[in-house]
Order: C-alpha cells, then structure tokens, then sequence
C-alpha cells in the first residue's frame, strides 16, 4: 500500500523532474492525467523561474535570454525549493554563479548577484530607529572616546572586486553597459533609509576600514581611531574620524550611542 507520504514524495520528484507519476494513480477527470502532470511540472519550474527574474532583473538583462535560461535551469536543478517563501529560494544564486561554467569564468556576474541579494536583505531587514547628529553633541566631550555604535539593523557591507555596481546602476537607467573593470573602491555601505528605500554609496579604504573595526571588532570610538592611524597621519585621524560619525548620521544609519554594545558584523 502505498503511503500519502510516499504518494507526495513521488509527485515532488515528478514535479522536479526527477520521477515519474504513474498516471494510474491519478484520477481521471476532464483534463488527461499527462497533461495535468504536466502542467503542475510546468508551473513549478515557471514560478521558480519567476522569483530568480524577480529578485535578479538587472542580473537578468546582463546575461542576455540563452546564459539567463542556462542559469535558471542549472539553479532549480542544484537548489530545488526548501523553504515556504521564495523570498529565499535566490540565497545560493551568488555563490552557485561563482563555482558553475561558465558564470565563474567571470567574477562579475556573481558580485552582480550579490549586490542585488543586498539590497532585498537590507530591504527586508528589522526596523530600528535612527539617532540624529544632536545625539552626539548632546554628549559631554569626556564620554566621546569611550562611546559605542550600534547600526541600523539594515546596514550591510559589500566587498567588491570589480565594477558589478556601476554594471547595474547603468543596466537599470538603460545606458549602455561599460567594459568590465576592477573596483574603483574596496567595497560598497548599503542600507534602508527612512523612507524604506534601499540606499548604497561606494567607501574608501579608511571609511571600510573604520566601519570593520566598530563592526567586528566592536571597538570604542577612542579604538576606531587608534585603528584609522595605521592607515592615516596621528594628526589628520581625529577629523577624520569625526567625519566619518558625521556622514553615517547624516546616512541615517546609526541606532544606539552606547559604551557596553555588542552588536555582531553584518556583511554582504
């Protein structure tokens, strides 16, 4: 006798392209069982082809139609759906892109991915609330080296190595794609403003260095500054840094003043 879960597990199988569903087993109605099937095997692959195009449009227009279909049917066969919301069935694309031919040849298609994953996480991130530059000049000057910062939870930090984000800011205002390039900065801050929009700007290597030390290493103002003078003059550090606080309030991305904060990295 067979079991309704093995009834469901074979229909899966089927659906994916993996088994067949004897048509025995189905009950004949006005439609022929084949072409039922078939059409729930269609529909599946349709709407996972439908998320990837969804959360990857400008991917999408990069590759073209024939490297875009090659993608997808590669994709659904590796990363079948798992999960109940295909918010998440994309969460692999970056990394498949880079270890799969002939996506890998070129490291730009998968930061390309991994951008756009970016901004739909930074975008669906938790709520938080967003201190003003009044909160810092309300403090008394003594408290400022011992000071903590805690981000807005939609921060996001994205190394890149080539030109993947000038790819996409062209791609989505129709311009012409320019030639493959490495970065003209180490790395990209990408975050929810107020109004809910995904916002990202490209950081030197003083700002990406000052944002991994209050990230991973959870280090006091007094310690971002110690860290920037390894890359900096001693005397330019202190404006430095300020600047760097002024232009993260002014982002809107700083939650939390705190001298006790422990609030883990996130990273693209």
């Amino acid at each position: 006798m067979t079991t309704l879960e093995g009834l469901e597990q074979r229909f899966l199988g089927h659906v994916r392209g993996g088994t067949v569903f004897p048509r025995e087993w189905c009950t004949q109605g006005l439609v022929d069982s084949d072409v039922g099937l078939s059409i729930y095997a269609n529909a599946y692959s349709a709407r996972l082809r439908e998320a990837l195009e969804a959360d990857h449009s400008i991917l999408g227009q990069y590759l073209g139609d024939a490297l875009w279909a090659q993608f997808c049917d590669g994709y659904i066969e590796a990363h079948p759906s798992q999960v109940r919301s295909l918010r998440h069935f994309g969460a692999h694309v970056p990394a498949w892109l880079a270890s799969h031919s002939p996506f890998s040849k070129h490291p730009v298609i998968a930061e390309l991915a991994r951008f756009e994953r970016t901004l739909l996480d930074a975008f669906d991130a938790a709520d938080g609330q967003r201190l003003e530059w009044t909160a810092m000049q309300a403090l008394a000057p003594e408290s400022w080296p011992s000071l903590r910062l805690q981000f807005h939870p939609s921060v996001r930090l994205l190394p890149m190595t080539t030109n993947a984000v000038e790819i996409w800011r062209v791609l989505k205002d129709g311009q012409p794609v320019p030639e493959i390039a490495p970065a003209s900065m180490p790395a990209h801050l990408i975050w929810r403003d107020v109004e809910r929009i995904s916002r990202f700007r490209p950081i030197e290597d003083a700002e990406l260095y000052a944002l991994r030390t209050v990230f991973s290493r959870r280090e006091s103002f007094a310690g971002m500054c110690e860290q920037l003078s390894q890359l900096r003059s001693a005397e330019n550090v202190p404006a430095i840094a300020i600047g760097f606080l002024r232009q993260w309030f002014d982002d809107g991305i700083i939650s939390l003043l705190d001298a006790t904060v422990d609030y883990p990295p996130k990273s693209g």
